[in-house]
């Protein structure tokens, strides 16, 4: 199965579910990214909880992110409760276009459905030759009322960034919560003070609940994102930030043994499982979806 038949598979589920036919597309592009750079979790697989969020009605498959306000450098969208990976993408390009132009760009998402995985946004932004970073607040589980010091915690946040190295590209993404295979977990102390900047960019720039205030749990609660691309063109130019990358990554790749330095991800061949591909094929046939020969 090869990935241009997968994203079809994919977009073609998503429009029988409602969606758009750009729409549909760009998840499915996005799904496809996020298995390329070894995040399964939210890759193709992930078609399968959409699906299901969408009947019961927590994802509005028609949803159109739509402009709230704009300035030269920044954006800011409501999602309107539609799928994430549409808003993000968006707000992604729109951050891009900007940075060309001003040298950063910035877009801020409410009211919104998960993106999926934060780094395939910052990918986009390293694909176009620019430093891309992807905050996303996520509705956290409901915690026991009793644990008065969970409550300060900002939930299980992810955030990632991204950068060219070499005529490819490379990111990194972490944690305030649970760590999972790829991904970085902040300490405790950590977790508390750059959460909150990670909160006043997705949470405030937005208007919306802190994650802590975020009570009802995930089906119940909204998702916020937080984007910026920074061009390098617009300082001491590209030339100088390949030297950068060039001598981190010499230093980085120094301590591969250290978990502190775990290289770089990076994208790889797309490849799924045996039993990811079973469960989407009967996915697409339940559908009615036409499944690649």
């Amino acid at each position: 199965m090869t990935s241009s038949d997968m994203a079809k598979v994919l977009a073609s589920i998503f429009i029988r579910k409602g969606m758009y036919a750009v729409e549909a597309e760009t998840v499915a592009q996005r799904m496809i990214e996020a298995d390329r750079i070894g995040r399964a979790e939210f890759g193709c697989v992930s078609v399968l909880s959409s699906v299901q969020s969408i009947d019961v009605g927590d994802i509005d498959p028609r949803a159109l992110a739509m402009k709230k306000s704009e300035t030269p450098g920044t954006i800011l969208f409501d999602a309107n409760e539609g799928m994430g990976h549409v808003a993000a993408s968006k707000g992604t390009q729109a951050a891009i276009d900007k940075a060309r132009t001003v040298g950063l760009g910035a877009a801020a998402i409410s009211n919104s459905q998960s993106l999926g995985t934060p780094l395939v946004y910052a990918c986009m932004a390293a694909r176009a030759g620019m430093i891309g970073c992807c905050l996303t607040s996520t509705p956290a589980p409901k915690r026991d009322p009793d644990a008065p010091l969970e409550g300060l915690r900002f939930g299980r946040q992810p955030a990632a960034f991204a950068f060219p190295d070499g005529g490819t590209l490379a990111g990194y993404e972490f944690s305030f919560g649970e760590d999972r295979p790829l991904q970085h977990q902040l300490p405790g102390e950590l977790s508390y003070t750059v959460g909150m900047l990670h909160a006043m960019l997705t949470s405030g720039l937005t208007g919306s609940k802190v994650p802590s205030a975020k009570t009802r749990g995930p089906l119940h609660e909204r998702f916020e994102h937080f984007i910026l691309v920074i061009d390098p063109a617009a300082f001491a130019g590209e030339a100088a930030m390949k030297k950068t990358v060039d001598a981190l990554s010499e230093h980085v790749d120094a301590f591969k043994g250290e978990h502190a330095t775990r290289a770089a991800i990076k994208e790889q061949a797309f490849e799924l499982s045996a039993d990811t591909l079973e469960q989407l094929q009967a996915l697409a046939e339940k559908l009615k979806v036409e499944w690649p020969a």
